[in-house]
């Protein structure tokens, strides 16, 4: 009974069972990324022994939860929480076996009642000398990299055809490619014949014929065609595309539900986010065909829906019921840190309720997309193209620059304060535009020594210039060897992407929109992105970016060959006048410095705005604002302070209890005071950004760091003051929250965005998971402090250990807020996933790295039920090295795996050095800790 209950009721069964669980599915995601998905599906996902894993998991969490006896202590919160992880894990189980996916390929004006699945089969056709057809299929899970050898027996026409893979290997290099060559034993009759056979998963494969004694056999190996008891027939493909562009914003496909016989049932708009849900069936917007006249839909049928929702619902109540249980850890831990008069538990409180009002976390983009598909700069769709010099010598090109640098310094203001409307239909000054448009083109801001506002007027004044300068920014050498440059030049003229047989990159552009997000891999990647900063580049030189005439009649502000197409001939004069007076007045300027024509033009602008503009014309202290706002930079300029002064004071507090005395009251007081005032300039800049978006400023993943920053800084100076020690972590958490959000992957614009991905769920998600890694964080920066404190640990100064039990109890505390966001967010994503997408877990390598995460700090916080000696210092540590989980989740997949969340689809990335300091450093500090480990944590 004691082997038994070892190995299937104990938390030394369950706790390496998570690690190795936790191992098999990194592994698995660096498989993913160097020989492909099916590779990964077949080495791990989808083998027996992974199966059982989970099958083993399940009995044990069962087993260790009854032998807990936690309905005897009356453990209802924890009972619920991990009775809906059992929950889950039958639902998975459910989808898994018992659930099915697929692809539905439709033509304009075409119907189609059947399905091809996502998982290969043998198809199998037999012909009998008089006729007869009999048709079978076999599930083959056969793949190159498993050690899976197929070997069956079925019945055709009453005889045993017996089958027996030989052979399965690859047939090309692709690690993207399911391709692969079959060689296939077959007996029938007496009679043995070798099938090759081209196939794989999602594959079409062609038949391969044999004959055994008349019977001739067809054999294929890929997907299998299951008949619909309905149809589906396509009316019309619907692609959008970006306002003068060719690259699609989003793509539906009105579709119509037909019975057997062919009568309509209902109509049906299927697009991204919006999906059909029929008679269990459930189709998705997924792809098109290049000619796009045709539609791919993605299909499931998923039983374990309900149940694995429910199992959902179950972890959520359980997860807000855990912090609030009076015999839950988190109240025992409160109540420890009320002894030790340690004021955690209110910023750990405060803090949690404040980020759970965090409601958008979702990266935005600019909003201005799209190539120029087989264009060059067109001067008839210019109006302004007449006003300038159309061909100009070097010279003259570096003294335009010259002038345009030094003479419109002090006049640029007025320019940068026009009003126009972007293509998300918010209205912003130029400046702001600007600033976003030049950043997004050159990566950088204050390109060549000009401001964004004389970069920006530079291109809308002089594109033939422009269209030479280097200013496009690229990623890949790749795409740069396409395009004719150096594979070392950064930056590309616009010019470099067209050649006289039309736009260079126009058939890689389609290639890789057609394709999956999940499926792009780096190159893809910056193809599209320089298509995008191409037509932004077009945009500009065309004017088409200008939308500065507001209409009348509707919401909408008009670019000016818009405008001047939608006037009424009395408007169409004052326009054309308006626009002349407009060029050729910064001409003049930029070239003699006189800007009297520039400014009566702009004012004549503005009369012209304020006049049809209406409601929508901002009044000037919000276009101040705004561009006050986007010139300090408030959050960049916090971040150094906020670090710094977390530093001082940690070490301040470190040398104090070093000496066993207080920290001097006045040099408290100090910082303290300059803490504060981090948090009120902290707290103008977030009122400004919310009275110049009009909305409360979390809406994307940049603002919702910047919450996170504030609110732990306004914890730190309102409920931890009392406490050194946490107000120096809260100061620290805030500043490296605002480091993050600088890094330069989350887009700081403000606007209304037009994402493809669009939905609640994912907002919810993606804001409670990155609210986790803040908790998550902190539990890091407490284990270092922690650790440290082992360090100085002295038997004349029991203080040290005071701190530290205090310490191993906030940063607990922190970890089980931090896990439980992390587990509630990362399953809100699945959510998401099968409400967008039709499958809520898909293996991708951030959500596997997630729940890898997931995986590490549910084994840290158990590691106490093992009855290890000295708890704190394992506690600290564990801490610390956990947190790297968390690095790869959040960044490490980002560059260095393939997937859809992946920035670098698997391309070999150096390695930051800082990174081998970092992990250096957190090694030596735990062995240096461990040799004054000795204290216990007291029994809760």
């Amino acid at each position: 009974m004691k082997i038994f209950k070892l190995f299937f009721c104990s938390f030394w069964a369950a706790i390496p069972l998570l690690l190795l669980y936790a191992i098999a599915c990194a592994v698995a995601t660096f498989i993913e990324n160097d020989y492909g998905t099916s590779a990964a599906r077949a080495m791990i996902y989808n083998t027996w022994w992974f199966d059982a894993l989970h099958l083993y998991l399940l009995v044990v969490l069962i087993g260790t939860l009854v032998v807990s006896k936690a309905w005897q202590r009356k453990k209802y919160a924890s009972i619920l929480f991990h009775a809906s992880l059992v929950v889950i894990i039958l639902g998975a189980g459910i989808t898994r076996f018992f659930g099915f996916e697929g692809m539905m390929h439709i033509r304009e004006g075409e119907s189609s009642y059947s399905i091809t699945t996502a998982e290969s089969f043998l198809n199998i056709t037999a012909v009998s000398s008089d006729g007869k057809v009999q048709k079978e299929f076999i599930s083959s899970p056969l793949s190159p990299f498993s050690h899976y050898r197929l070997k069956k027996s079925i019945e055709i026409f009453n005889k045993p055809l017996k089958l027996e893979s030989l052979e399965v290997y690859k047939k090309d290099l692709n690690k993207n490619s399911n391709t692969s060559f079959l060689v296939l034993n077959a007996v029938y009759d007496g009679i043995e014949r070798v099938y090759n056979i081209t196939g794989g998963p999602g594959v079409q494969s062609a038949n391969v014929e044999a004959e055994f004694n008349g019977v001739r056999i067809f054999i294929n190996w890929g997907v299998r065609k299951i008949m619909l008891p309905f149809g589906l027939k396509l009316e019309k493909f619907d692609l959008q595309r970006y306002p003068g562009s060719m690259s699609p914003s989003s793509y539906a496909s009105e579709v119509e539900v037909l019975d057997l016989d062919g009568k309509v049932i209902e109509p049906y708009r299927i697009y991204m986010n919006h999906v059909l849900d029929y008679r269990g069936y459930r189709f998705f917007q997924s792809s098109y065909d290049a000619d796009e006249q045709g539609t791919i839909l993605s299909v499931n049928k998923d039983p374990g829906k309900i149940p694995t929702y429910i199992g959902y619902a179950m972890l959520i109540l359980g997860a807000i019921w855990l912090l609030f249980a009076k015999k839950g850890r988190f109240n025992k831990l409160a109540n420890f840190l009320r002894s030790q008069k340690i004021a955690g538990l209110i910023f750990v409180i405060a803090f949690s309720s404040s980020i759970w009002h965090v409601a958008y976390a979702e990266e935005g983009k600019i909003d201005t997309h799209g190539p120029a598909k087989e264009q060059t700069v067109p001067e008839g769709s210019n109006p302004h193209i007449d006003n300038v010099m159309p061909t100009s010598s070097n010279e003259e090109i570096i003294q335009r620059m010259k002038n345009l640098k030094k003479n419109s310094k002090k006049h640029i203001k007025k320019f940068s304060q026009l009003q126009l409307q972007d293509f998300g239909g918010r209205i912003k000054p130029l400046d702001t535009m600007a600033m976003d448009v030049v950043h997004k083109i050159t990566k950088e801001d204050d390109f060549k020594g000009l401001s964004n506002d004389q970069v920006f007027l530079g291109m809308i004044l002089y594109p033939n210039d422009w269209r030479d300068i280097k200013i496009i920014y690229t990623a890949t050498p790749k795409l740069r060897e396409i395009l004719g440059v150096p594979k070392d030049q950064k930056r590309i003229a616009f010019s470099d992407a067209f050649s006289p047989n039309g736009y260079k990159l126009q058939n890689y552009v389609e290639e890789a929109n057609r394709k999956k997000p999940n499926e792009r891999g780096t190159f893809d990647k910056d193809v599209l992105n320089v298509d995008e900063r191409l037509n932004l580049t077009f945009m500009v030189f065309t004017g088409q970016i200008l939308r500065i005439f507001p209409d009348e009649n509707s919401n909408i502000w008009f670019a000016p060959s818009d405008a001047l197409e939608n006037a009424t001939p009395a408007r169409d004069k004052e326009i054309r006048t308006i626009l002349d007076d407009f060029f050729k007045g910064f001409d003049i300027g930029i070239t003699y410095n006189h800007w009297d024509q520039a400014d009566e033009a702009l004012d004549k602008l503005g009369d012209y705005q304020k006049l049809h503009g209406k409601s929508l014309y901002l009044s000037k202290s919000k276009i101040d604002s705004e561009i006050f706002l986007n010139h300090i930079n408030f959050f960049d300029q916090l971040t150094l302070p906020y670090i710094l002064l977390g530093l001082i004071l940690f070490i301040a507090v470190l040398v104090s209890i070093l000496r066993d005395r207080v920290v001097n009251v006045w040099f408290g007081r100090s910082i303290y005071a300059l803490i504060l005032l981090c948090v009120l300039v902290h707290t103008i800049g977030l009122a400004l950004r919310w009275y110049v978006s009009g909305h409360s400023p979390w809406s994307n993943a940049y603002e919702s760091m910047l919450y996170i920053a504030w609110a732990a800084g306004v914890a730190g100076v309102v409920f931890f003051r009392k406490s050194n020690l946490a107000l120096c972590a809260a100061s620290f958490l805030a500043g490296i929250a605002l480091f993050v959000a600088h890094l330069g992957f989350m887009d700081p614009q403000i606007g209304n965005l037009v994402p493809v991905l669009k939905s609640y769920w994912l907002n919810i998600h993606v804001s409670v998971i990155t609210a986790s890694y803040g908790f998550l964080g902190l539990c890091f920066i407490v284990g270092v402090i922690t650790l440290v404190m082992f360090i100085f640990r002295n038997p004349n100064r029991p203080n040290i250990d005071h701190t530290i039990l205090s310490l191993s109890a906030i940063n607990e505390m922190s970890m089980i807020l931090g896990l439980l966001m992390l587990t509630v967010g990362n399953f809100l994503g699945g959510v998401w996933a099968n409400e967008s997408w039709g499958r809520y877990w898909g293996w991708d390598p951030k959500e596997t790295w997630a729940l890898i995460s997931i995986g590490v700090y549910a084994v840290i916080l158990h590691l106490r039920f093992m009855n290890f000696a000295f708890m704190p210092y394992i506690f600290a540590s564990a801490s610390v090295v956990g947190f790297y989980s968390i690095l790869m989740t959040y960044f490490g997949v980002n560059y260095y795996l393939s997937g859809m969340h992946s920035y670098a689809a698997g391309d070999p990335l150096p390695i930051p050095v800082f990174l081998y300091y970092f992990v250096a450093f957190s090694v030596i500090l735990i062995v240096l800790a461990g040799l004054k480990r000795k204290l216990e944590m007291p029994k809760l």
